[in-house]
């Protein structure tokens, strides 16, 4: 009764102008479907949407020709008219060419996106949660298959890849990961500002020919395109950040700006290193579109980013082992460490749609890092057992040495990269589907002055020393690397691919594509064929259960379409697979010593993906169910250990493996009107190396489990209210994966080595809606949307989560594994205010 109401006064306020005449009417696809939000553009005069019922009205000049544009996605249809009579209502209707893609109007939800093997997430349905890293954390808490081994990086595995075989697109343009980063703690401010983004899609796996050459995965990012003025401002005690966006008045002009602060200095507060803690990290990111004509657009992305993080150790106390054998590790620092990196990107694309059915996009961009890696931190350490009988006078404390040691580390590395790209798309509707194709050139050049050392002294004596003659008593390392690299190359790349619709009874769909990959520095060019199927089983079914109700605003006696919800069995089938290489890029292509090595080739994995969803209803309120089973064949793989986030390769193609598993995920309301996830993932990724021993005989390892073999992992994102006082919200992030191996150096990758505990982490965040902008009070907040504050607890259960290993080696010369540990217990506050 309300929308009725207010479509009667609508209309009546628009008549009072005798000059203009109203347009009204629907939008529906081809088979009838209503669209809701669909965008409405008289060129000149206004852009208005649809309503819930996929209704519009606007008010347009009379005595004039107008040319009005109806659009969902990519899909258009223009009508022009001839002048109009002032003061009467015309009806103008648009049927667009979506067939049934697009959402249908179902017991009163919008239908989810069609299962096609990717995950499109909203970002303000995930902002809430408490994180200590940037969006990837919480995308890896939704997304099939992946998972996070730390909460102070971006990176993320997925399906038995390291953080480097994953694809990342902002606004089509490819973004890369810091390269000389030890640690999360270095990385700072990821490149994705979550205030900024209008839609995220992910696959895990057996995806499209138009994305681009990476073994694992893809994240594409997309920005807003504001329609009107809205601001935000976020302060907590680890940084602040801002944002705003709008249209100008004759709405050809967006702008989108934002910009953040931060720094984990209180965060890293809880690691067991005691330290002198400095970092600062802030970014600013703009993107500007401008619509040239109504069928073609100007946008030009920008982003600058700072991370800097300085530390001046001074010591620790790290206490592991068990109940009945427990040890203590002290060290005392001297020196500092500095890791610095800005970065630039920029990127000016054109899109513009030719007619109805074909559509050309050009994109130019460029990627530049500048990064500094400076330290000289020595240390001296003691190894005590500690007493662990309850009894005594001294438990827990220290009753036997068993070691001490001096060490200096030492480092002055310097690279800059610089990644230039021009990208073509297009797309264009044939009689069979849509057909894509794509071509991308890349320069890239990079120079790179490595120069790091190591000195181990433990128990008086040199390690190295021991192990070879020394009868000048030199002073002699037990690391030294140093080279001058300078790398220059250029890679072409190209694809095409098909989108058919086999059946529509059956909704049966089937995509096939290829691509292609150049790189002049080892002069490979590697082929992808790519295909992906899907069809919904039930569709039939489903149609027989339409009903149909009349329009309330009786414009035409249009009906809206709905289904007898309880009675659907809404299931959709996927398969997928191919070929995915993944030409090296620099980090793969240094070796342990520093050296490049130009005849290392592309890695290769097959992908076989077999899935199902099903959406259904339970306790009144909607659900989907993913699920998930593949297997990928690896072979021409480059073995490399992770250390931290530090991923070091052994720069050659000796491996051959596996990774295969099962996914599952169901999200939906468990709360009405609030969506939660529940994840859980197996895993099983093995390899078997080549390699030269002592003897330079050719060998062949055992299977060996993969540096991300995390046989399971399982993930909650929830959400709860007060059913009496829904102002008040609970969000909780939990995460549980099993251990993973942790390799020591490239000399021992040829045999199982230790394994890292299981990463078990609650984070949690209370939050008040203080105001709504109809509640507002104070008169600088009359134009609030809302004002909530938040308390998270990090780390709610304070659990020691392992990072990796450091040596250490006693008097007898056994070796002791001592765990570094990640981020405790931490509380923050947070504010967030938006306009």
């Amino acid at each position: 009764m309300k929308s009725f109401l207010t479509y009667i006064l609508l209309l009546a306020s628009l008549g009072v102008s005798a000059q203009n005449a109203i347009l009204k009417g629907k939008v529906v696809s081809q088979g009838g479907y209503l669209q809701k939000g669909a965008m409405i553009h008289v060129v000149g005069v206004d852009t208005v949407f649809t309503n819930e019922l996929g209704y519009y009205i606007v008010e347009v000049p009379s005595g004039r020709q107008i040319t009005i544009y109806a659009s969902v996605g990519t899909e258009r249809t223009k009508n022009i008219l001839p002048a109009l009579t002032p003061g009467k209502t015309y009806q103008v209707d648009f049927t667009l060419d979506i067939a049934n893609e697009i959402p249908e109007i179902e017991f009163g939800v919008t239908k989810r996106e069609p299962y096609d093997g990717v995950d499109r997430i909203k970002p303000r349905v995930i902002e809430s949660f408490p994180t200590v890293g940037g969006a990837e954390n919480l995308i890896a808490k939704v997304g099939l298959g992946t998972n996070q081994t730390t909460e102070l990086s971006s990176g993320y595995n997925v399906r038995g890849g390291n953080f480097d075989e994953n694809l990342v697109y902002i606004n089509n343009i490819e973004v890369y990961r810091p390269f000389l980063a030890r640690s999360g703690q270095q990385e700072g401010l990821s490149l994705i500002n979550i205030d900024l983004v209008e839609d995220i899609s992910f696959s895990a796996g057996g995806f499209e020919a138009q994305y681009g050459d990476k073994l694992s995965s893809v994240l594409d990012i997309r920005f807003k395109d504001p329609k009107e003025f809205k601001a935000s401002t976020q302060l907590s005690l680890l940084g602040a950040q801002f944002h705003f966006e709008g249209r100008t008045a004759l709405g050809r002009l967006s702008y989108l700006f934002g910009a953040r602060y931060r720094s984990n200095g209180y965060l890293l507060g809880s690691l067991d290193v005691q330290a002198d803690y400095n970092p600062r990290f802030y970014d600013v990111q703009s993107y500007i579109s401008y619509d040239l004509t109504v069928d073609a657009k100007l946008s030009w992305f920008s982003s600058f980013s700072q991370n800097r993080y300085l530390v001046s150790p001074q010591s620790r106390t790290t206490n592991f082992g068990t109940a009945q054998t427990a040890f203590q590790l002290f060290i005392g620092f001297g020196g500092s460490e500095l890791m610095q990196y800005s970065t630039i990107v920029n990127g000016l694309n054109l899109d513009w749609d030719i007619n109805d059915s074909l559509n050309l996009n050009f994109t130019i961009s460029s990627y530049n890092s500048q990064e500094r890696e400076h330290f000289t931190v020595e240390g001296a350490y003691r190894l005590n057992e500690l007493e662990t009988n309850l009894g005594a006078d001294n438990f827990a404390e220290a009753n036997a040495l068993l070691g001490f040691g001096y060490f200096i580390d030492n480092a002055r590395n310097d690279l800059v990269a610089n990644v230039i790209a021009f990208n073509h798309q297009g797309k264009q509707i044939n009689k069979w589907g849509t057909f894509q194709w794509g071509a991308t050139y890349k320069m890239e050049i990079i120079r790179d002055v490595l120069k790091e050392w190591r000195f181990n002294d433990s128990s008086g004596y040199n390690l190295v020393v021991l192990k070879r003659p020394n009868p000048n008593n030199e002073i002699i390392l037990d690391e030294y690397l140093r080279s001058n690299i300078n790398l220059q190359s250029q890679r072409v790349m190209g694809f095409v691919q098909q989108d058919v619709v086999l059946s529509k009874k059956y909704d049966a769909r089937l995509n096939i594509g290829v691509r292609s990959n150049y790189w002049t520095y080892n002069n490979e060019n590697v082929i992808s064929p790519r295909a992906q199927f899907s069809f919904k089983p039930n569709k039939a079914h489903n149609d027989s259960l339409r009903r149909y109700s009349y329009d309330i605003f009786n414009l035409d006696s249009s009906r809206l379409l709905y289904y007898d919800s309880a009675k659907k069995q809404d299931w959709t089938i996927r398969a997928a697979g191919g070929y995915y290489y993944q030409p090296p890029f620099y980090r793969e292509l240094r070796n342990l010593q520093g050296q490049l090595n130009p005849e290392l080739l592309a890695q290769r994995s097959i992908h076989a993906v077999l899935g199902g969803e099903l959406e259904f209803n339970a306790w009144g309120r909607p659900f989907k169910l993913v699920t998930e089973a593949y297997y990928k064949h690896l072979d021409r793989t480059i073995p490399y250990i992770i250390d931290n986030v530090r991923i070091r390769y052994l720069a050659e193609n000796s491996g051959q493996g596996y990774a295969t598993g099962f996914d599952a995920r169901v999200n939906g309301e468990f709360i009405n009107g609030i969506e939660s996830w529940f994840n859980f993932s197996l895993l099983q990724t093995k390899e078997r190396l080549y390699y030269t021993d002592e003897n330079g005989q050719e060998q062949r390892s055992d299977w060996l489990r993969r540096p991300t073999d995390q046989r399971v992992n399982f993930s909650i994102l929830f959400q709860d209210e007060l059913p009496s006082n829904p102002s008040y919200k609970m969000n909780l992030n939990l995460v549980f994966g099993s251990r993973i191996p942790f390799f020591f150096s490239g000399g021992n990758r040829y045999v199982d080595g230790f394994t890292i505990p299981p990463y078990r982490r609650v984070d949690i965040g209370f939050s008040k809606v203080i105001i709504t902008g109809d509640k507002a009070k104070v008169k600088w907040l009359e134009n609030a949307q809302s004002l909530w504050i938040s308390l998270e607890v990090f780390n709610l259960l304070q659990v020691n989560n392992t990072i990796s290993y450091v040596l250490i080696k006693d008097f007898n010369n056994n070796i002791y594994g001592v765990p570094n540990y990640l981020t405790g217990r931490r509380l923050n506050l947070r504010l967030i205010l938006k306009i």
